[in-house]
């Protein structure tokens, strides 16, 4: 097993000096360290050069080639150094000097460069001697870094959102500097090209996005005209969203107990549940794998019942081939930052096929307005700010890739750890796809386990520690312990592991070779 020498969320920001060092024969032999670093970087971090730097690489090595080569012409040099530029820029992102940067008029050039490293969250790999001294917090000599990150202790990052934001971040830049000129900052257009890139990524006939997954179940369930005293049926191995939405309308949540190897509701026990009472059904796809919609769907159908699909963590799930929203009334998600599609704050969306649905969300997602002033419903102020729905264009775009990527990580999880009986496995049925939300694995000791590796640089989390019914906000529902039992067994051996479409196949093995490793010496 190769590991790297070290797992790093820190950008780097990579000087003037270091560039020259690399392009220039004299000077990577009178540098290694620079070149070593260089190196590293181009394969194992996550670097910039900044704008400025580059003008003044392009200054510089034109110079030189003027004075080694006088008999090339102006744009045969040209052409050489733009070529060094395109090389070191498929490597590396471009950090743009920010517009509130602190000028030090002693070293324009250093300041600039020092607000660029503060706005990405960067050091300066730098040799300047005099920037090494005067921000001894925001630079590191080749060196040192590299002394640093061969004895550094891996530190893995679960989701990744750092690294995500910093692959996609010249689109998204672009993108959120057009919304920031128009300055239409609540439902903007990028809102209705949001709602149109849904409708065309899922096959959905409408799309309205909202500012969360919570508000989206929500106004599902207003538009469905959930009252109090209605029943609405549900998991109570989920997110408590799901739950606390139905109780917030004053309607009763009715918990069925899931299903063992997918830890979704189990659709043999739903029919036992329904009363003259229930009004609909809230399905959840857990982890992002969709429930047994079939199943769910002939009951809702023999008692004139609705169904919502709570997919906050689905989004790109497939049951049969088709997109969850052909499966039910309502589809709901999450933009939670750290959902398979995630926006930089929090936002959501409702799918659906009906057009009187859709036309009532529209209403109640603005206040019940059906024009301005004209209220026909009670609604919520539940819209999605233009800046995240221009954030998440750009992420949809590339969804389709990142949806690949974490199906390949799980894939090798899986593989990794397949006939490991001290471990349980998740299970997707074959009719069905998930972006894998999480990779969460069954266990013994678990809070042992979680501990060593914390210890090893590798984080976990557990969802769901504590069932729904359990919950002291439910007490009121006159449940109790035992009343769903494999929802109580599931919430005291799951972890998740890390999941996100940037790990590395030196960061799985790394993370299985401990599982295996911890495991072994708890069971011994």
């Amino acid at each position: 097993m190769k590991l790297l020498g070290s797992i790093t969320v820190k950008n780097i920001l990579i000087d003037l000096n270091i560039l020259l060092d690399y392009y220039e024969n004299a000077r990577r032999k009178k540098y290694p360290d620079s070149i070593e670093a260089f190196d590293y970087l181009k394969y194992h971090n996550f670097a910039f050069v900044s704008s400025s730097s580059i003008d003044n690489f392009e200054f510089i090595k034109y110079a030189t080639l003027s004075k080694a080569y006088p008999s090339l012409n102006r744009k045969q040099k040209l052409t050489i150094v733009h070529n060094f530029i395109k090389e070191f820029l498929t490597f590396f992102k471009i950090a743009k000097t920010p517009s509130y940067l602190e000028i030090d008029y002693d070293d324009i050039e250093d300041s600039q460069l020092i607000a660029s490293a503060k706005a990405i969250d960067a050091l300066v790999l730098t040799r300047d001697e005099k920037m090494l001294n005067k921000y001894p917090d925001m630079t590191i000599s080749p060196k040192e870094f590299l002394k640093t990150s061969k004895k550094k202790k891996p530190k893995i990052d679960f989701a990744n959102l750092k690294k995500q934001h910093f692959r996609y971040y010249p689109e998204i830049e672009k993108s959120t500097d057009t919304v920031y000129n128009h300055s239409r900052f609540i439902m903007g257009p990028e809102i209705q090209e949001l709602e149109e890139n849904l409708c065309s990524f899922t096959k959905a006939k409408y799309a309205i996005a909202c500012s969360s997954g919570t508000d989206a179940l929500l106004l599902a369930m207003m538009a469905l005209d959930i009252k109090p005293d209605d029943e609405v049926i549900t998991t109570p191995f989920t997110f408590i969203a799901t739950a606390e939405t139905i109780a917030l309308l004053g309607a009763k949540p009715v918990f069925v107990d899931i299903d063992e190897k997918t830890y979704n509701i189990d659709a043999s026990k739903i029919e036992k549940a329904v009363t003259p009472k229930t009004k609909a059904i809230i399905s959840v796809s857990l982890y992002g794998q969709p429930s047994d919609l079939d199943e769910i769907n002939a009951i809702a159908k023999k008692y004139n019942l609705f169904h919502i699909i709570d997919g906050a963590q689905s989004f790109g799930a497939t049951y049969k081939g088709q997109a969850e929203v052909h499966h039910c009334d309502i589809y709901t998600t999450s933009f939670f930052p750290a959902k398979p599609l995630g926006c930089y704050g929090d936002g959501g969306a409702i799918l659906t096929n009906s057009d009187e649905l859709a036309q009532k969300i529209r209403m109640l997602r603005v206040h019940g307005q059906n024009k301005r002033y004209s209220h026909k419903y009670i609604g919520l102020g539940a819209r999605l700010d233009t800046i995240q729905a221009a954030i998440l264009n750009v992420k949809l775009n590339h969804y389709k890739e990142d949806f690949a990527k974490r199906n390949e990580v799980a894939k090798r999880y899986s593989e990794l750890l397949r006939n490991k009986k001290d471990i349980i496995l998740p299970t997707i049925k074959l009719d069905r796809t998930t972006p894998w939300a999480q990779y969460s694995i069954r266990i013994k000791n678990r809070d042992e386990v979680q501990t060593k590796l914390k210890d090893a640089g590798i984080p976990t989390a557990v969802h769901y520690p504590k069932p729904l019914h359990l919950q002291e906000c439910f007490a009121y529902l006159g449940n109790k312990e035992g009343d769903f039992p494999v929802a109580e067994k599931i919430s005291q051996e799951i972890m998740s592991l890390p999941m996100n479409p940037d790990l590395s196949e030196e960061e799985i093995e790394y993370i299985i070779f401990k599982i295996k490793e911890f495991i072994i010496n708890i069971i011994k």
